[in-house]
């Protein structure tokens, strides 16, 4: 199929669902608020982008993503402040809504942090959870969570960990606990939300994805280091199977339900990610087609010497066929397939899954002003009404 015939393919499907939205709203004209709203959070996201903030890292993690099939990480940073701060004001004139804050650990640079948050209305930060993020940094916080308690947490990361981010972010709003459920840890997750629920921060899940790097290691039988590749090998990984989806999805159904008020996810998309098989059409090159963290425009990717990468993703050494990782599964539900919009059943569980996608990635600034603003924008203000 040619690319002229593929757009083609895609607007005729994007009039259908349309067509089948009008028409269940007229239904049921209930849903016309929940359905406004869902797309205020999706405008959100219209236009993002991807910074690494930072090289270094406190921690080495099993199977690491940054540190792993990357070279990144070898990139000279150390850019002065007024260089980021151009470089955000720049990236603010091109329009950019969201801003991800990626990298080894952006924790240990908060002045690049708090430089951003002079330009951007969203912003979602990846952090260990190790050093407490300054307070006027106001962005989600997503904190990466590998184990409740400290064996697997010292064995999977090298460190304890989670107990030090509970300390750090009891009762911050800002914060999202982002617990990476793998195949060895899948019985800690009631623990984990238990924890959560005690200190007053909420959960949410990541399914564990391989790298390529990694499969390669397994696959050789290459030895283990002290760094990245500490314990696994061909016969134990934390790699899910079948058996293991399955397990998982009735574990984190069960947190849904029994700590409504922490755990911030969804069925529908707990029943989705936890389905046997590829999330994603893959191409001849085992790529995904249509995964929504795709680097492609308007989607840029910068690493610390503010340069554009041409990157496959956020996590460019993921292996596509095994990839259940939240960012790219979230993000690839913006758009409603015809499947989505069949019924009033369908309809409604898109709705929930983008209102739970805002909750984990959106924080709310009501009084967020450019700082090239003399007065209070209208466009602004819809910015940030999600």
């Amino acid at each position: 199929m040619t690319c002229c015939a593929t757009e083609l393919t895609r607007r005729e499907q994007a009039r259908i669902v349309a067509r089948s939205i009008r028409s269940l709203i007229k239904e049921t004209p209930a849903l016309l608020h929940r359905y406004n709203r869902a797309k205020e959070t999706i405008r959100a996201f219209r236009r993002p982008a991807f910074y690494e903030i930072e090289t270094r890292c406190n921690l080495k993690c099993e199977g690491c993503y940054y540190f792993e099939g990357g070279d990144t990480w070898q990139i000279n940073g150390n850019k002065p402040i007024n260089e980021w701060q151009n470089f955000f004001h720049l990236e603010a004139e091109r329009g950019v809504s969201m801003a991800y804050f990626v990298g080894a650990e952006p924790a240990l640079a908060q002045d690049r942090l708090l430089a951003a948050a002079q330009h951007f209305p969203w912003g979602n930060i990846g952090t260990n959870g190790t050093i407490a993020l300054n307070k006027d940094i106001p962005y989600r916080i997503g904190v990466s969570v590998w184990a409740s308690d400290d064996k697997t947490d010292i064995q999977l990361r090298g460190a304890s960990v989670f107990r030090k981010a509970l300390k750090n972010y009891e009762g911050d709003q800002r914060a999202i606990m982002l617990l990476t459920v793998s195949k060895d840890t899948i019985g800690q997750v009631p623990e984990v939300a238990r924890m959560c629920s005690d200190h007053g921060v909420e959960l949410t899940y990541n399914l564990y994805s391989p790298t390529h790097s990694f499969l390669k290691k397994l696959a050789i039988g290459q030895q283990h280091d002290d760094r990245f590749f500490r314990f696994s090998d061909q016969n134990h990984s934390p790699i899910f199977t079948d058996y293991d989806l399955a397990k998982t999805r009735e574990t984190l159904a069960a947190t849904i339900e029994d700590y409504p008020d922490t755990v911030v996810y969804c069925h529908e998309y707990n029943d989705y990610m936890c389905q046997p098989g590829s999330r994603y059409t893959l191409d001849e090159n085992g790529i995904a087609l249509d995964c929504q963290s795709r680097i492609v425009n308007p989607m840029r990717y910068y690493t610390t010497d503010l340069t554009s990468r041409s990157v496959k993703c956020c996590t460019p050494d993921i292996d596509c066929s095994q990839c259940r990782m939240y960012s790219g599964g979230w993000s690839s539900r913006f758009i409603p397939t015809p499947q989505d919009v069949t019924n009033r059943e369908a309809f409604i569980a898109w709705i929930n899954i983008i209102d739970t996608l805002g909750r984990i990635f959106l924080y709310p600034r009501p009084f967020w002003l450019s700082p090239d603003s003399s007065q209070n924008s209208q466009t602004k203000r819809e910015q940030v009404s999600a």
